[in-house]
């Protein structure tokens, strides 16, 4: 998962077929899938400044460098991990004060990904 900045985030194509999904009818986080395929495309906090896009589906060569892992405490063995980067067991004060930077750079603006028309339809569970 990519955490990225919403008002950097557009779609280019393909967004008649985007469809979220919420776990409960109140939950705050929506998932978006291209219903065409099935392909999960990104985790929206809806009150939050910030979208989780995956990030293997970018193309080569354009996903951003990585600046952090976080949350490597839940791994069983977070010793198979690189230490190119910093690999956080947890949040850290340092990854909050990236985020709320992150958010201070948008002025304190909380964009609307509004690009999202439908429902995924799912049967019963």
């Amino acid at each position: 998962m990519v955490m990225y900045r919403k008002d950097r985030v557009r779609c280019s194509k393909g967004a008649a077929h985007l469809r979220e999904f919420r776990l409960t009818d109140t939950t705050k986080t929506r998932r978006v899938v291209a219903a065409c395929c099935n392909t999960p495309m990104f985790l929206d906090f809806t009150q939050g400044h910030w979208i989780d896009l995956y990030g293997h589906l970018w193309p080569i060569g354009t996903l951003p460098p990585l600046q952090m892992r976080t949350m490597t405490g839940d791994l069983d063995d977070p010793s198979i991990l690189p230490r190119d980067v910093p690999n956080l067991k947890t949040h850290s004060p340092r990854f909050f004060l990236r985020l709320i930077g992150a958010w201070a750079a948008m002025r304190f603006r909380t964009p609307k990904i509004d690009y999202v028309q439908g429902i995924l339809d799912l049967p019963d569970r």
